[in-house]
């Protein structure tokens, strides 16, 4: 029997720099010379869709995926296999799935750094991140800076209005806001 691993949650808004923090852990481990496994979702194909980009372009090669149920079908994740699991945009995956997922491998004593999003567009939560957050061992809340007045900022603002819930994409269509000037697709009256 194996001791519990732990489950390590990277959340705020884009430009944070969340997947930034999560390459800056899986670096040190890699060169620790413990095993990772580095999981991404399929959906996010922004920069490459086999590696982890983050918006100043630094990149780890990931295995893109649809689900995480296929990953438990592919890879034995047990200790003796990776050390720690990466996944990156973490919100994107079903939540329920991801907590299964997560909660055996934590079970079986691998350790799990998750980054993503906290809430969309509109300040609403994502499910998966939110449950992840609960389940955490530890949480690492990080922040922005406004893209209007330079301030702290924990939101995301779309700033093309396109698409649904979910709309892939940086600069082009999203920026940092504080929350004075997070303007609420909800209640907006524009």
């Amino acid at each position: 029997m194996y001791e519990r691993g732990k489950l390590e949650v990277i959340s705020g808004p884009m430009f944070a720099g969340k997947s930034s923090e999560l390459l800056k852990r899986l670096l040190f481990l890699e060169h620790s010379g413990e095993k990772v496994l580095v999981l991404k979702p399929v959906i996010d194909d922004r920069f490459d869709p086999d590696k982890i980009v983050t918006h100043n372009h630094l990149s780890h090669s990931a295995l893109s995926v649809i689900d995480l149920e296929l990953v438990k079908d592919n890879y034995n994740i047990k200790p003796y296999n990776f050390h720690t699991v990466f996944i990156d945009e973490v919100q994107f995956f079903d939540p329920k799935e991801s907590l299964w997922f997560i909660e055996e491998g934590l079970r079986d004593g691998v350790n799990f750094v998750c980054a993503g999003l906290d809430q969309d567009s509109r300040g609403i939560p994502f499910d998966t991140t939110a449950r992840l957050l609960a389940l955490a061992d530890q949480v690492v809340k990080i922040s922005s800076y406004c893209n209007v007045c330079g301030a702290i900022a924990s939101k995301t603002q779309r700033i093309v209005q396109s698409g649904g819930r979910v709309n892939i994409g940086g600069a082009e269509s999203y920026e940092p806001r504080c929350h004075a000037h997070w303007e609420s697709p909800i209640t907006s009256k524009k």
